[in-house]
């Protein structure tokens, strides 16, 4: 899945550059590596039915104007270091500081949330061999060490090193749902299909309703492919590579998450799915797929292995864009430390809290920083109107637009109001230290 020079004839020139196939690896397991097959047949069980294709349909497009905004931001600021470059640039150094760091605590808790599943997908494995390893070593003790282990291959390993483990990791991932989707395609049965569009029970139960619903759910998760800027600055050309892995990405995803869903609701009736692992569920009346039943939780374990260690890069890279190393100092010795720092609070958090608290997908903090930027976007276009009275249509509709759609799934998340509590209680400490900080030079 990755080559030497990633589409890009200059990535190799300077060690530690990444190209477009690196960034395609980033993208495609921030929207396949964690739970996503399991958000969509819950959704598919309570809220579209068969039409779930459809919701993956609009999230997909809604996704288009976040990536023409990122591009946008990325041609006005062609050097940005990455996503809190692009934020500084728009708003300033403390908004920026207060998002990107709300980011790094979500994206610590997610990759806390992310061993607690892998653990739990584990665990899952052994159980259909008859094993019982939650009696000797509780699941929490296990996520901790799975994210102790992954933290340590994050931060001795090189980029493209750790990159290449990601990509071998999701792309077992991806065999065992190819596998399956070969051999179980033949027992879909078209009856469980209709009706394809269920009359709606409520609202945004089904019906319409429950598509468009659905739809939002799951465009927070095709939205984190934005996160992709923040390794803009390790690319030669960010703003065509990260545009061009990204909207690859969510177009992949979008195809491969279509047919997951047609091949689960055509296995089984759809109000069957609402589980944790619905493809599992699907399989328990196809006696001659049993075997397959060991290979999804650990299929599902390497996604979220490759999930947890792409967060640790893009934590640790956007870690170094906040507090970047002093003048004289390498670059590698602040990546080792903020590695260091985010694996021993990830396990801290893994170690602590109960299963289910914490989350499994980047949520409200990343969209928040990517509808900033949209934001920002939006407020150069005004200006430049305003000072050149340059009139253009399509970025001034979009920017607005995909700054409603970042925030739409972030204000619907059940961790929104955290994240905002986090937001204001940050801004208030860092205005606090730089108020004392001016005052310190006046005197």
């Amino acid at each position: 899945m990755i080559g030497d020079n990633g589409g890009a004839p200059h990535a190799s020139a300077k060690p530690g550059r990444l190209g477009t196939d690196h960034l395609l690896v980033v993208a495609l397991t921030l929207l396949l590596g964690g739970s996503v097959v399991a958000l969509v047949g819950q959704h598919t069980a309570a809220q579209a039915g068969p039409a779930i294709v459809l919701s993956l349909l609009l999230a997909a497009l809604g996704a288009v104007p976040m990536l023409y905004c990122l591009r946008m931001a990325m041609r006005r600021l062609p050097d940005a270091s990455g996503l809190h470059g692009l934020l500084r640039a728009a708003w300033g150094r403390l908004p920026a500081d207060v998002l990107v760091i709300t980011l790094l605590l979500e994206l610590a808790a997610t990759i806390a949330g992310l061993a607690q599943s892998m653990a739990r997908h584990l665990y899952a494995a052994a159980e259909v061999i008859d094993a019982a390893p939650g009696q000797w070593l509780p699941l929490p003790l296990a996520a901790a060490i799975l994210v102790l282990l992954l933290g340590a291959a994050a931060a001795v390993l090189r980029t493209p090193r750790a990159l290449l483990l990601a990509s071998a990791l999701l792309t077992v991932k991806l065999g065992v749902g190819l596998l399956l989707l070969l051999l179980a395609a033949r027992h879909v049965h078209y009856a469980h299909w209709i009706p394809w569009l269920p009359s709606a029970t409520a609202p945004y139960r089904f019906g319409l309703g429950g598509v468009l619903a659905a739809g939002v759910a799951l465009l927070g998760v095709l939205l984190g492919a934005g996160l992709l800027a923040g390794f803009s600055g390790r690319v030669p050309r960010p703003r065509s590579q990260v545009s061009r892995a990204a909207g690859a990405a969510v177009l992949m995803a979008m195809l491969w998450l279509m047919v997951l869903a047609a091949l689960q609701s055509g296995l089984v009736e759809f109000a069957a799915l609402a589980s944790t692992r619905p493809l599992s569920v699907a399989l328990q009346g196809i006696p001659q797929l049993q075997w397959l039943l060991p290979l999804l939780p650990l299929a599902g374990g390497a996604g979220l292995a490759a999930l947890q260690l792409v967060l640790l890069l893009l934590a640790a890279r956007v870690g170094r864009e906040v507090w970047p190393p002093k003048s004289g100092a390498v670059g590698t010795g602040t990546r080792l430390l903020l590695t260091l720092a985010l694996t021993v609070l990830s396990a801290a958090l893994a170690l602590s809290l109960p299963e289910g608290w914490l989350p499994q997908l980047p949520g409200p903090a990343g969209l928040l920083v990517l509808a900033a930027v949209c934001l920002g976007v939006a407020r150069s276009q005004w200006q430049v109107r305003a000072a050149a009275g340059e009139r253009r249509l399509i970025p001034m509709v979009l920017s607005p637009v995909a700054t409603a759609l970042c925030l739409l799934p972030a204000a619907t998340s059940r961790l929104f109001l955290p994240v905002l509590v986090v937001l204001v209680v940050l801004a208030v400490v860092l205005a606090g230290v730089l108020l004392r900080r001016r005052a310190g030079r006046s005197r």
